[in-house]
């Protein structure tokens, strides 16, 4: 095959690994999707087994194939700023938590502050070598170099963040009066964070090491630390001439992103400060005026569905990760929005379905029968619920749009076990089936279709899967501890279940994920199971559900933290021993700035005194208790039974079963129609029908531009330049935005609450949006 031909093959597939031995319905959709953009190419698809292993296009585009095992990784640089790093963000983000200006902890924050740090410190550090028997130890063993720099975002992106159990700790101190002290709150953070950790060293194998399991949020980061070091010395080893002549043509990838990033930064102060009518742009309220309800409803993107509305900023456009999500997982994610958003929620509620109109047309908030916000504490004596004051006082309403989203989420559930079985479940049985055999077989076996990067990894000693097991089962025992010492009313047996559900749809939901970057959530189902079974606990309730959906959620973070590591070429064990330790470190940390805080601020907080500067409201919790009280103390026999404002809800579930049938027999009876059966992703779908109203609908126009340009009109007709530069525009824009958030808070809104940028027509004292 000629270099030209080989390639269209690699161009013009937008899942492009080899066809080798391996008879997968993974692979074969790849080919599928390669024949429908380019029928011409069948005849080079018939002989791509001649190509040497490659991966998918976009990660061949964008991951090195050359590795250095000789790389310090176990240094001092990287243990140093790394438990900095992973200290600042625990306490930021814990911080952040309880104030209305939130502001995530962005791993290309880390990114861009530690390269510096690490090179400052290879030249300041002295060079003396230490040794102790056979072993030897240096401060300084060379240049930084990028696994040193990797292994440090890892380490911060596992503990930097605020651990979901915090809600817990809170809600129980704030509303319910009670205190788990310093041990059994800790036990309860590095229990809920560690569970999925131990679940992750199960599922490393099914969606770590294949190829198909490309995780596409990964993606930026890696062109980011290649962009860093791309004159590594070591780095260069996978190129030949052609591709270095290529690289000099245009500007380099570092002069690239330096200007991107300075250009976003200095643009974000624009909507985020100077002229906020940028972040959303409501085309029907400016034509229609303020004031005009119809038009605020469809035109709004905070407070209505945003039709024609343009979010002109990052933190809008950039919502769905359009310039990393593969263009077939967006179409999908958009079709379901804009039926969803778009369709369906405006012709319920002008056509008063339900008595849609009696309530806002997008909220989250609960109603009693009067119409007003539901007043959850009336209905809570002494932490458990009180039915005859719940009878006295109203039924629990919602608006019918609110209640089709968790609707919705039950479909996405069911829909994303029925979609993993039709369309991956040849490869999950092989690889079990592979489980089965000898030792010899099961490593040629694997060996025959490895993907190029885990080849590469096998230079290294791979972490032994007794360890996992061991965290595995201290954290359950530790769990159970927890559950059954203190006043959290979570039998041991419940949390057992818990756990189980965790176990049952990590894999699922981890696959969707993986190919796709977008995640059906446990939350909902979880707190409904545990509403059956333990009605009338609302600690319990809240519990269940941060055992079972954050043990899922935690897992498929470590498991993508194990995907970047596998990109970077990471010794295993490092990869290991970072995520653990910074997963207990962030822990700690987080306890730490919650009792800090809730001793400043607990009369805020509570919402006994008004806070005179308007940041601290504490809502996350005040929601996070309502959640308890709905899901826990009032329970979904209230919510869907026979008697409620919304009926049969349950059936969700079983519709969710058959709701992929359709689609997967049309692609086998029409496996070569014009229209590509094959990319109908129903998950998927019901995850971009359930995004709202939980984020702005600003993002839907925008978004899906941004996406167009990047994934379809770049990658085809100007393919070299988005190899290039796609994903390091991606990491520029993303972390423009957060350097410029961070530099207002800081400066304005942290420092001095009451200072605001003059009022103008881009800034105006009311509604940015001028619809009301």
């Amino acid at each position: 095959m000629s270099k030209k031909d080989e390639h269209s093959v690699q161009e013009y597939s937008i899942e492009n690994t080899v066809v080798d031995d391996m008879d997968s319905s993974i692979q074969q959709v790849l080919k599928d999707e390669a024949v429908i953009k380019n029928p011409d190419i069948t005849e080079e698809l018939e002989h791509a087994d001649e190509l040497e292993d490659q991966p998918i296009d976009i990660v061949r585009s964008t991951v090195r194939t050359v590795d250095n095992p000789s790389l310090p990784v176990y240094t001092f640089r990287a243990w140093f700023l790394g438990t900095i790093f992973c200290i600042l963000g625990a306490a930021v983000s814990q911080f952040y938590f309880f104030r209305s200006n939130s502001l995530g902890y962005s791993s290309f924050f880390v990114t861009l502050v530690s390269y510096p740090l690490g090179v400052l410190l290879a030249r300041i550090l002295p060079n003396r070598e230490w040794s102790i028997g056979r072993f030897s130890f240096s401060l300084n063993p060379g240049p930084f170099n990028i696994k040193e720099h990797c292994l440090i975002v890892i380490m911060a992106s596992t503990g930097g963040g605020s651990a979901y159990a915090t809600d817990i700790l809170a809600i129980q101190d704030l509303y319910y009066q009670q205190d788990l002290g310093p041990l059994g709150s800790i036990l309860l953070l590095i229990s809920t964070q560690c569970l999925g950790y131990g679940m992750a060293g199960f599922y490393r194998k099914f969606l770590v090491n294949p190829t198909a399991m490309l995780w596409p949020s990964t993606l930026p980061s890696v062109s980011l630390f290649n962009t860093f070091h791309e004159k590594d010395p070591y780095l260069l080893g996978d190129r030949d001439e052609e591709k270095d002549q290529e690289e000099r043509q245009g500007m380099s990838r570092m002069r690239f992103f330096l200007i991107v990033f300075a250009c976003t930064f200095v643009y974000e102060l624009f909507p985020t400060l100077i002229f906020p009518v940028l972040s959303s742009v409501a085309v029907l309220c400016l034509i229609g005026g303020p004031g005009n309800m119809v038009l605020a409803s469809l035109g709004s993107g905070f407070s209505g569905v945003g039709i024609l509305n343009f979010g002109l900023d990052w933190n809008a456009a950039g919502a769905t990760g359009p310039l990393f999500t593969p263009w077939w997982a967006q179409v999908n994610w958009y079709i379901g929005a804009v039926v969803m958003v778009w369709i369906v929620c405006p012709v319920t509620y002008f056509c008063n379905l339900w008595n849609a109109k009696s309530y806002p047309i997008l909220t989250t908030k609960l109603f009693d029968k009067d119409g007003n916000v539901y007043n959850h504490s009336r209905v809570i004596s002494d932490g458990y619920f009180n039915e005859t004051a719940y009878e006295e006082y109203s039924p629990v309403y919602m608006t019918p749009y609110n209640a089709m989203m968790f609707a919705l989420s039950f479909v996405a559930l069911t829909a994303s076990i029925t979609h993993v079985l039709l369309y991956y479940g040849s490869d999950l049985k092989k690889e079990f089936w592979v489980w089965g055999k000898n030792k010899e077989q099961r490593k040629y076996e694997r060996e025959v279709g490895m993907d190029i990067h885990v080849k590469m990894m096998q230079v290294y000693k791979e972490v032994p899967f007794w360890w996992y097991a061991v965290v595995f089962v201290v954290t359950i025992v530790i769990s159970i501890i927890v559950c059954e010492v203190y006043p959290i009313h979570l039998p041991w047996w419940g949390l057992l279940v818990a756990i189980g559900v965790a176990l049952l749809l990590t894999l699922p939901i981890g696959i969707i994920q993986a190919i796709s970057g977008s995640q059906p959530g446990l939350n909902v189902i979880t707190e409904m199971i545990c509403g059956y079974m333990l009605p009338g606990r609302p600690i319990a309730n809240v519990t269940f559900k941060c055992y079972g959906y954050m043990a899922m959620a935690q897992c498929l973070g470590l498991v993508s933290d194990l995907k970047l590591g596998l990109y970077m070429k990471i010794p295993p064990k490092c990869m290991f021993a970072a995520q653990f330790y910074g997963t207990i470190l962030g822990g700690i940390v987080n306890y730490v700035v919650l009792k800090i805080i809730l001793a400043a601020k607990r009369p805020v907080l509570q919402g006994i005194i008004p806070d005179p500067t308007g940041q601290w409201t504490g809502r996350s919790s005040s929601i996070f208790y309502a959640s308890s009280i709905i899901w826990g103390a009032v329970g979904p026999a209230r919510l869907f039974g026979p008697d409620s404002q919304f009926p049969g809800m349950n059936w969700a579930f079983l519709v969710g079963i058959v709701l992929p049938l359709p689609f997967w027999f049309l692609y086998k009876r029409f496996p070569k129609s014009k229209i590509p059966w094959k990319m109908v992703n129903v998950p998927v779908i019901l995850g971009g029908a359930g995004f709202a109203p939980q984020v702005p609908t600003n993002i839907l126009i925008t978004s899906f531009i941004c996406g167009f340009v990047s994934q379809f009109y770049l990658y085809r007709r100007h393919h070299s330049w988005w190899a290039k530069y796609n994903y390091v525009l991606s990491a520029a824009l993303d972390s423009g935005t957060f350097i410029c958030s961070l530099f207002i808070f800081i400066c304005i809104n942290g420092i001095n609450s009451s200072v605001h940028f003059p009022t103008w027509a881009g800034n105006p004292e009311g509604n940015v949006e001028y619809c009301e």
